[in-house]
């Protein structure tokens, strides 16, 4: 739903205090309204906003810990790893001093950016390399280890053909545009209802992952599934790239709820003058759950493993592997 950021002001004026600042907005406009796009980039910024509140407001802490569960609560609702980051970033920070709670807050930031960085680079060496003789992707839905698997490609390669189906639900097509034309990559830039025709020019279709489940299947944005299902069936090979800090824990008890629905009006009435306009329903989910029997591997920081592979991965990160 856009311009959702204005319900964080709308909860800051309930407990007596003043509106964010322009820059908090900004930030929240990003995340929230994802005015820019994947997850990966969402917790960078949720990392920078701790940050700018800590740095510029006496009540910073508190600020940053309201702003992290309204995040957590809207955009982080079926994207655990953006609630995950934060609350690991803010753990314990209230018993500190205003001064030691900076310099913490830039220690973990730091060290998580590394951390984020090396997991990247080993899992887009990987899938490049097992990619490597691919003439044709398809890369449906902006995300930003996708977008680094085929710059990756295309160091090497003048001949690879990228396939960018733009998605009407959130414009995730453009951003590929942009950065695989400063690469000078072949695109093909095609309507979402021409998937099987680009289908056809690919021998593998890339997509990235907003949650990741023990069970292999993974959650991204609506259409995924579909397209998917149309790879598999013309003998497309399917994968889906994600480091294993977006594994939902909590699937591992049988959390897998269905995706939230959102509403469509601004996408789908804006510019249209028809009488009752106001009573057609627009809602419609604004993720897709993408099954492992659809998935032909996934592309982790482990390599490129199948999804059953998920559930032992998963342990061996995180212990247990669950979470409350």
């Amino acid at each position: 739903m856009p311009d959702r950021r204005f319900d964080h002001v709308k909860e800051l004026e309930v407990l007596g205090l003043s509106p964010p600042d322009e820059k908090t907005m900004h930030f929240l406009w990003q995340i929230v309204d994802e005015g820019v796009l994947g997850a990966s980039r969402h917790v960078q910024l949720c990392n920078e906003l701790v940050l700018h509140l800590i740095d510029t407001d006496a009540e910073g802490a508190r600020r940053a810990r309201l702003a992290g569960s309204f995040i957590a609560r809207t955009r982080g609702q079926d994207t655990p790893v953006i609630g995950n980051s934060l609350e690991l970033l803010l753990a314990g920070i209230d018993e500190l001093k205003p001064d030691e709670q900076r310099e913490l807050l830039r220690q973990r930031t730091r060290e998580w950016s590394v951390a984020a960085a090396d997991r990247k680079a080993r899992l887009v060496v990987t899938a490049a390399r097992h990619l490597s003789a691919a003439q044709g992707l398809m890369a449906f839905d902006y995300s930003s280890t996708v977008s680094a698997i085929v710059a990756k490609i295309a160091e090497d390669r003048d001949d690879l053909v990228v396939v960018v189906p733009e998605s009407r639900a959130i414009a995730g097509g453009a951003p590929y545009l942009e950065e695989f034309l400063q690469h000078r990559l072949k695109v093909r830039f095609i309507p979402d209802a021409a998937i099987e025709y680009g289908l056809s020019m690919c021998d593998a279709v890339l997509l990235g992952i907003e949650t990741l489940r023990a069970d292999g299947s993974f959650l991204n944005t609506i259409g995924s599934r579909m397209v998917a299902r149309l790879a598999v069936e013309m003998g497309v090979e399917v994968y889906g790239a994600s480091d294993l800090m977006k594994l939902d824990r909590r699937s591992y008890r049988g959390h897998r709820p269905e995706p939230a629905l959102r509403n469509y009006d601004d996408l789908l009435k804006s510019g249209l003058g028809i009488s009752g306009i106001e009573r057609a329903d627009t809602s419609a989910p604004e993720l897709d759950v993408v099954p492992g029997r659809l998935v032909s591997a996934l592309m982790t920081e482990y390599g490129i493993v199948p999804p059953s592979a998920i559930w032992a991965l998963g342990r061996e990160k995180f212990g247990s592997g669950e979470a409350a």
